[in-house]
C-alpha cells in the first residue's frame, strides 16, 4: 500500500521527468542570416535591444547604426565621444553610451621603465533616438566600464579595473552609487559582461575566470552554474563564458570564443543545448556582444567578420565546419 509520502514523491518525479522531455523536445536554436557587412565601418564593439526591437549596434568607432529584426538598416549617427564609447544601454527612449577614460603612466617592468595607458575613469552621454546628445553624466566611483544595463531604474556598469558592478541611480547630471557588486568576480583578457536577469533587480554575470555564471538578485549571489572542461555542459579555453544573455521564460544564453560555442542553459543551469550552424566569430581573447529580442531571437556580433550573426529556434542543422560561408547564413 502506498504511503501518502510515497505518492508525493512519485508525483514530484513524474512532474519533473515531464518537464526535462518537454525540455529535451524544444526546439534547438540555429544561424538563420548574417547581416551589417556593408553597413559596418568598424568592428562592432556593444549590442542592445529596445522595447521595440530595434536592434542598436555600436561601432568601434562610437558609430551608432540601427536594424530591424530582418537585418535592414533603420537608421543611424555618429559620436564625438572621446574616448569613443564601448558600452551601451538603452531605456526610454534614450541612448546611454558610456567609455573609458584612460591616462598615461610610468611603471616598471622587469627593470624597464614602460608607458601604459591605465584606465581613470568613466564618461556617461545620453543621447536621443536620431543622435542629438542630450547630457552628460557623472558616474564617480568607477575606473572603466566593458559593459552597461538599466536593472530596474538604476544603470548598473561592469568596471572591469575594480573587479565589480556598480550601481547608480540617475538623477540630475550626477549618478548616486545604491549599491556594488564586488569580491566575487575573477575577470581576465579585459572582457566582464552582463545582463538583466528575469526577476526584479536580479543580473546574471560571465565570471570568466571563474568559468562560472553568476546570478545576484539585490546585490547578493542567488545562483552559479559551470566548471572548467571540454564537455558540453562546461565551459572551455583559458577563460569562458565572455558573454551572457536571458530569455524570455529565464533560459541563459552563454557564448565562449576560441572556439566559438553558443549554448542555451535552462534557468537552473541546466540540459544545455548547442547553436547550430556558427563558424568561429573571433580570432584570441575577445568578446562576443550579444542581445535577444522579444521573440528570444539571438543577435551575436563579430568584430573579426563585422558582422550581426542572428540565430532563432528551429530544427538543429547537420555540424558544420568552424570558417566557413556556409555557417554565416549567407
Amino acid at each position: 500500500m502506498k504511503t501518502k509520502s510515497t505518492i508525493i514523491r512519485s508525483s514530484a518525479l513524474a512532474l519533473w521527468s515531464l518537464s526535462s522531455s518537454l525540455w529535451a523536445a524544444a526546439p534547438a536554436y540555429k544561424v538563420e542570416k548574417s547581416f551589417g557587412q556593408d553597413e559596418f565601418k568598424a568592428p562592432p564593439v556593444c549590442v542592445s535591444m529596445d522595447a521595440k526591437d530595434q536592434l542598436y549596434v555600436l561601432l568601434r568607432d562610437g558609430t551608432v547604426v540601427t536594424f530591424d529584426t530582418a537585418g535592414t538598416k533603420t537608421g543611424g549617427f555618429k559620436t564625438d565621444m572621446t574616448p569613443a564609447p564601448a558600452a551601451m544601454a538603452l531605456a526610454e527612449g534614450k541612448i546611454y553610451l558610456v567609455s573609458t577614460v584612460k591616462v598615461e603612466k610610468v611603471r616598471e617592468y622587469q627593470g624597464k621603465k614602460v608607458t601604459l595607458q591605465e584606465p581613470a575613469g568613466v564618461k556617461c552621454w545620453v543621447y536621443g533616438p536620431t543622435g542629438t546628445k542630450e547630457s552628460e553624466l557623472k558616474l564617480p566611483g568607477v575606473m572603466s566600464a566593458t559593459d552597461a544595463h538599466f536593472i530596474g531604474k538604476d544603470l548598473a556598469i561592469a568596471d572591469y579595473a575594480k573587479q565589480c558592478i556598480v550601481y547608480f541611480a540617475l538623477t540630475g547630471d550626477a549618478g548616486k552609487v545604491t549599491r556594488k557588486i564586488d569580491k566575487v568576480f575573477r575577470l581576465c583578457c579585459g572582457i566582464f559582461d552582463f545582463c538583466p536577469g528575469l526577476a526584479d533587480n536580479e543580473i546574471v554575470a560571465a565570471n570568466l575566470g571563474a568559468f562560472k555564471v553568476q546570478s545576484f538578485k539585490g546585490g547578493r549571489p542567488s545562483h552559479e552554474f559551470g566548471a572548467r572542461g571540454e564537455k558540453e555542459n562546461e565551459f572551455h579555453g583559458c577563460c569562458n563564458p565572455v558573454n551572457v544573455a536571458c530569455l524570455a521564460d529565464g533560459s541563459i544564453v552563454t557564448v565562449e570564443k576560441a572556439t566559438t560555442r553558443v549554448k542555451i542553459y535552462d534557468k537552473r543551469g541546466k540540459n544545455e543545448k548547442l547553436v547550430s550552424g556558427l563558424s568561429e566569430l573571433v580570432e584570441g581573447c575577445s568578446t562576443i556582444p550579444i542581445a535577444v529580442d522579444s521573440k528570444d531571437a539571438i543577435y551575436l556580433a563579430s568584430d573579426q567578420k563585422r558582422c550581426i550573426v542572428k540565430c532563432v529556434p528551429g530544427s538543429a542543422d547537420p555540424a558544420k565546419p568552424a570558417k566557413t560561408t556556409a555557417a554565416l547564413g549567407k
